[in-house]
């Protein structure tokens, strides 16, 4: 078979035409030939075939290849390829294969001054057209597209196969075509300039003369321009008779392919890949700007990875060539100079050396002269700032694509540059990548040891492929088992050195971006290394460096523009995985011992007092001890309890991780008392997990470091967490230890807490009498020492008590007596005695005032965002409502309960699901 596109589209087996089905199989055919045997996108092909987004339809298309499949037979294969199709196809059997083909050996016997020979060739490639390209191909996205480009090329042809025959002496024969050309593309300066030189040499030099006049009118009326400086030198040959070796024709433009090859398997970064293939479009309109693309990150993000697999994706799509150029803005060595950089890629455009002017600014003029239209991919690698990049940006009818481990914001506000921060991949990517390197039936034999793996390295790609290089030395070894012996934290960077050059050695790659730092923000990022907060603000930056805020923001600034660290929103920051790694043994490295210290004292005082206030904030009544920090002074303040609690809900994260690491770095004081703070947040929330896994990391570090008081406290605090899950017992023994250490101690407040609590638990193990006896040795104490809100719970406690064993009166009386304690100006203190007093009016049969008191504490609850309590009391309320025969409000109640609990995994929620299970069919 022989396949067309160089005139009408179509497929010749033998002498016969093959029918295709219609119109939309041939637009999909021709689509395929221009990128034969490449892959080309379902979006690309239906792009091609519907200009409405609307009509698009996959299925249409899969039926169009069908046909084609059906057409053509056996022996053409049309494969179907992930997001697309594949035509695979004997290049000889194109005739636009071959057209490149003849067209490339006329060019290398050209270069090889063989002018004869590649002028056969050039005739050989020419005689391949048969009209203009795709003439019967009804879509106007290929017309618009593709077309114009065919026809450019087929021009180019023409005029180096002129060139050949000027240069071995046959001017009468190619005046003629050149006479053909010029009528065609009356605003090509080239071939008017070839057909002077032939009619001068032919001896006719009035009609030499007369197609000067005619492209000189023809420039000044449609465009306003003056010829052509090689026009210009034609003209004067012709006027002044000069000797013919004195001329020199118009530099051939030459067509550069500098990109670095492609990866075998590219994987993930599918919406970064979106965002630059929307710019095509607009460099092949050639308006008057040009489209370019910042793809920024750090170091080992994959940022020319991913731009030169791109590149080659849509390099058919640009015939002007591609353009490569490192800019060495990091790394060893000096960034390339602008200069440098405008005469290495003119230079690649063919423009003689003698031709590139000196200065800055004219070069840069030349550079956009010579690439205006010309449809050319740049690719500028490894930029170190927007004034790099600037002057190397091309005339319109180009695409751009610079990488930087720099933020290129200034190139964004004077270009309209289109910014792409990478970020580590997600899992999904990650693995994908990993896939493609180990093998993808390695990584499906064991998925979740392929997470572990990607997540080790931080969704990394350098560091995931430098990895994957190590797995694959053990082809027999189980990832899993791999996986397992990665060195741990602060220990795993020596992981990701192949020991083969700088380009695979991770602590290097970071290293370029560290060096190019200021010094204030490469101080900044040691220190920030050492504390294992997830993410951190201005605020905490400030007290671990030191520093003002003002210069504490600038270091930070420095540190996001080099992507040394990541912004998810403003004034939030965070550090990938690997960074802080890097960070911690800088700081080993660089910083003295007692700066590190310094630092991490400041940073952990910061947060206690910051946590006291927020707690103080949130619950005044819960302070019996001072925790020996009331002289701290420098965290932040709270007006009210909605403040502290934002910022409990904003910090909580990195709290836990305070705990965890101030018992690593042996400052035990500031672990217990961290998660005794916590206390305030966790309680009302319900986040049990989290609240046990801080008091028991606080245990430890109270007894390692014999602290008797921050025993209690602690064991004090996991008796109320026990309680809260309803493990009585194991509740019991807690606050039984809590009890005889803050005995032991002497501390009455202490013993008040713990019998306050022993009493709660014995009540929920139906021992009475231990309740009681708890209760009424808490209320002695906090009346001695004039504890008024500790008064406050005690009172609705021993209230509580009695509504169960059915005191009634009693419960209601303490309730009311716990109420009168509560400051009118903050009546929410007293939201668990009104519960109470809610609970003694609805046992005596007041049932109105019991729910209606009820409503009012759950109102409280939601309003200090206590969703536990909440969730507690509207299972009463559900019962009080069904009790009255009111099961629509009661069934209303219990499902917004069990919500609340299913959120927050509580066991309880099962027991409201069982009464809401007895309304149904009621």
């Amino acid at each position: 078979m022989d396949f067309r596109v160089l005139g009408p589209a179509e497929v010749l087996a033998g002498d016969q035409v093959v029918p295709l089905g219609g119109s939309r199989p041939l637009i999909v055919l021709t689509g395929l030939l221009l990128r034969a045997n490449r892959l080309v996108s379902v979006d690309l092909l239906s792009h091609w075939l519907w200009t409405d987004d609307q009509r698009r339809s996959k299925g249409a298309l899969q039926t169009y290849v069908l046909r084609l499949r059906r057409a053509l037979g056996e022996g053409v294969s049309i494969r179907t390829e992930r997001g697309g199709y594949l035509l695979e196809v004997d290049e000889n059997a194109v005739d636009l294969l071959r057209f490149r083909q003849f067209t490339g050996r006329g060019r290398a016997a050209a270069e090889r001054g063989e002018h004869r020979r590649a002028a056969e060739l050039f005739e050989d490639a020419l005689a391949e057209w048969r009209g203009p390209a795709l003439q019967n191909v009804e879509s106007d996205a290929l017309h618009r597209e593709e077309a114009g480009q065919l026809a450019e090329e087929r021009a180019r042809v023409r005029e180096q196969w002129a060139e050949a025959l000027l240069s071995v002496g046959e001017y009468d024969a190619i005046v003629p075509e050149l006479s053909r050309l010029t009528r065609e593309h009356p605003l090509r300066e080239r071939p008017h300039e070839q057909l002077m030189l032939a009619l001068f040499r032919a001896g006719r030099q009035a009609e030499a003369l007369d197609t000067y006049q005619r492209i000189s009118a023809v420039l000044a009326e449609e465009l306003g321009l003056d010829p052509g400086a090689g026009l210009q030198r034609a003209h004067r040959l012709v006027l002044g008779g000069d000797d013919a070796t004195r001329y020199r024709p118009a530099v051939e433009p030459q067509v550069p392919h500098q990109l670095p090859a492609d990866l075998r398997a590219f994987a993930g970064r599918t919406a970064a890949l979106k965002t630059l293939r929307a710019l095509v479009p607009e460099a092949l309109d050639e308006g008057t700007s040009t489209p370019i693309a910042s793809v920024e990150g750090l170091g080992g993000q994959g940022k020319t990875t991913l731009s030169v697999h791109f590149a080659h994706q849509i390099a058919d799509r640009f015939s002007g060539g591609q353009v490569f150029l490192d800019l060495r803005g990091f790394g060893a060595g000096d960034p390339l100079d602008p200069l440098a950089a405008l005469e290495a890629m003119l230079t690649a455009l063919g423009v003689p050396a003698d031709r590139i002017p000196c200065g800055l600014d004219e070069r840069a003029a030349t550079w956009r002269t010579h690439t205006a239209g010309r449809r050319l991919i740049v690719v500028l690698d490894n930029a170190n700032s927007s004034e790099q990049v600037r002057p190397l940006v091309p005339g319109p009818g180009c695409l751009v694509v610079a990488t930087s481990r720099l933020q290129l914001r200034g190139l964004a506000a004077t270009h309209g540059v289109r910014r792409i921060a990478l970020s580590e991949l997600d899992d999904e990517e990650a693995v994908e990548l990993l896939a493609s390197a180990v093998g993808v039936e390695r990584v499906r034999a064991d998925p979740a040891a392929a997470e572990r793996f990607v997540r080790y390295c931080g969704g990394l790609p350098l560091a995931i492929r430098i990895l994957a290089v190590r797995l694959a030395q053990f082809p027999d070894l189980p990832l899993d088992e791999f996986v397992a012996a990665l060195p741990a934290e602060h220990g795993r960077l020596g992981t990701f050195d192949l020991g083969d050059g700088d380009e695979t050695n991770i602590r290097v790659v970071f290293s370029c971006s560290y060096r190019a730092l200021p010094a204030p923000a490469a101080r900044l990022l040691r220190l920030l290394g050492l504390p294992v907060v997830p993410v951190f603000d201005v605020d905490t930056a400030v007290v671990l460096a030191g520093r003002t805020g003002k210069e504490t923001r600038e270091a930070l600034g420095a540190l996001v523009s080099a992507h040394l660290l990541a912004q998810p929103k403003p004034g939030q920051y965070r550090f990938h995985d690997l960074i802080r790694e890097y960070a911690f043994e800088l700081s080993y490295q660089v910083d003295s011992a007692e700066e590190r210290a310094a630092a991490c004292g400041r940073l952990l005082d910061w947060y206690l007092v910051t946590a006291r206030n927020a707690a103080w904030a949130m619950r005044p009544d819960r302070f019996q001890d001072s925790l020996g920090i009331e002289d701290l002074r420098g965290g932040l303040e709270f007006a009210d309890y909605h403040e502290g609690l934002a910022w409990f809900s904003a910090e909580h994260e990195n709290l836990v991780s305070v705990v965890n690491w101030s018992f690593r770095i042996q400052q035990y004081a500031h672990c217990w008392k961290v998660a005794w703070l916590l206390f305030t947040y966790f309680a009302g929330r319900g986040r049990v997990d989290e609240w046990r896994a801080v008091h028991e990391v606080a245990l430890r570090a109270t007894r390692d470091s014999g602290d008797r008081a921050g025993e209690a406290a602690i064991l004090n605090g996991l008796g109320v967490i026990d309680a809260v899950v309803r493990d009585y017992p194991s509740a019991r023994r807690h606050l039984e230890e809590a009890l005889a250490v803050q005995q032991e101690l002497g501390s009455l407040r202490g013993e008040a807490r713990a019998r306050y609590n022993l009493s709660q638990s014995a009540h929920d193990l139906e021992d009475f009498p231990a309740a009681y006896r708890h209760g009424m040795r808490a209320l002695e104490i906090a009346r001695e020492l004039r504890l008024d809100g500790f008064e406050t719970n005690v009172l609705r406690a021993l209230g509580d008590l009695c509504a169960t064993m059915g005191d009634h009166p009693q419960a209601l009386s303490l309730a009311e007596e716990a109420l009168s304690l509560v400051p009118p100006e903050n009546p929410r203190i007293g939201r668990f005695a009104l519960t109470t007093r809610a609970r003694a009016l609805l046992g005596l049969g007041r049932h109105t005032e019991g729910i209606e008191c009820m409503s009012e504490a759950v109102d409280m609850f939601f309003a200090m965002d206590e969703e536990y309590e909440a969730a507690d009391v509207l299972s009463d309320l559900g019962s009080a409502h069904l009790s009255q025969g009111r099961p629509a409000a009661a069934r209303d109640c219990w499902l917004r309960s069990v919500r609340l609990l299913t959120t927050l995994s509580h066991p309880d929620a099962d027991t409201v699901r069982a009464k809401l299970a007895t309304l149904v069919g009621g």
